[in-house]
């Protein structure tokens, strides 16, 4: 069951974002999109909300593959990570 996105945003410390997703059933998903994934995605490297909110759509397709491939934390969380966003950018070597 893919997640869909609710919002996105910076936590207070400004080093990791937010993706509040909801689920198909049983309520929200709270999505962390790591600092080195939000530096990885693009040129120049930026950890800022203005960069979550211009991928906010491919950290939240990444988090819906991951929750539907159960590939969750130790805790029983999606997170997106820098990982995650380099085997996004070789799906899609296009994309800038």
């Amino acid at each position: 069951m893919p997640l869909k996105l609710l919002s996105g945003m910076m936590k207070a410390s400004a080093d990791e974002a937010l993706l509040i997703m909801e689920r198909d059933v049983g309520g929200d998903e709270i999505v962390l999109v790591t600092k080195e994934a939000l530096l990885d995605i693009a040129d120049p490297p930026l950890c800022n909300e203005c960069r979550l909110q211009q991928y906010v759509t491919v950290f939240s397709d990444i988090a819906s593959q991951k929750f539907d491939g159960r590939e969750l934390t130790s805790d029983g969380r999606v997170a997106v990570t820098a990982t995650d966003v380099s085997v996004w950018r070789g799906n899609h070597p296009d994309a800038a």
